[in-house]
């Protein structure tokens, strides 16, 4: 009797808000070997970051193996500003085409700002492929403003139109929305653009601890702000809250989500 391949392991995406290095009380020198030691613990394959700087997100992907590499351009253009990077896993996904756009009238200015935005916002593209399964993605990242509900409703524009766009590549969207689950732009991306919301399709026992947390900890009141969103071709198969953390340390004031896939 023919044995059964084993399953292909599934892809493990993440998305982590990494708070900028502000001057407080979680200064990002002691946050940043925490930081490391949760990716290194975690081996995400691709992970949405947010708000990180240049010289913050070289320091950290210096602190994890040396198949891990990011890749993005700062919301002031080039260098400059927070990035909405991709920190990838060079073994298991392989970079074809990488796009950076600003969530405004003129996507294509860097640093440009719309429809009362408090500061540029950018979405990260990659277009890439799973080298084990041989799946064509298109992982989209981004941060939403977290003060004007007009920019973020033409925000979900583009995000609409780069997920429309994919031509045929299945689709994962990670970022930190600004918002809940329950809101309307949760539900147009959901609606409008056939994603799916990974900690619906493989709930876990932590889906209702807030995803910011102010370095306070976990508070299970039900506000997902952080999402991944996926297209029909994949199926989460685990998701997580990951609480990770030494002593009173938290590598950010957000918690990162994780969630694991398999084609569908």
């Amino acid at each position: 009797m023919p044995t059964e391949e084993p399953a292909p392991d599934p892809l493990s995406v993440m998305s982590y808000n990494l708070r900028y290095p502000a001057l407080d009380r979680n200064p990002w020198r002691r946050r940043r070997p925490v930081a490391a030691a949760m990716l290194r613990e975690s081996a995400p394959h691709l992970v949405g970051s947010q708000e990180g700087v240049h010289r913050q997100l070289t320091e950290l992907v210096d602190g994890l193996p040396e198949h891990y590499a990011w890749l993005g351009e700062g919301r002031e253009g080039g260098d400059r500003g927070e990035f909405t990077a991709v920190i990838y896993d060079s073994r298991r996904i392989g970079i074809d085409h990488v796009s950076v756009e600003w969530l405004s009238e003129r996507p294509r200015v860097a640093g440009s700002v719309s429809w009362g935005a408090r500061t540029p916002r950018t979405l990260t593209v990659v277009d890439c492929t799973d080298l084990l399964t041989g799946t064509d993605l298109r992982f989209l990242n981004t941060h939403l403003d977290h003060r004007s509900e007009r920019a973020r409703e033409h925000s979900a524009d583009a995000l609409l139109a780069a997920v429309a766009g994919a031509g045929g590549r299945a689709c994962i969207l990670t970022g930190d929305f600004n918002v809940s689950q329950d809101s309307a732009i949760h539900a147009r991306l959901l609606d409008e653009g056939g994603l799916a919301d990974a900690v619906t399709g493989a709930p876990s026992p932590d889906a209702d601890i807030n995803t910011f947390h102010a370095y306070r900890g976990p508070k299970r009141e039900g506000n997902r702000i952080d999402w991944i969103l996926h297209s029909r071709e994949l199926r989460p198969v685990r998701t997580a809250v990951n609480l990770f953390g030494r002593g009173k340390q938290y590598p950010s004031d957000h918690f990162p989500i994780e969630a694991d896939f398999v084609p569908a």
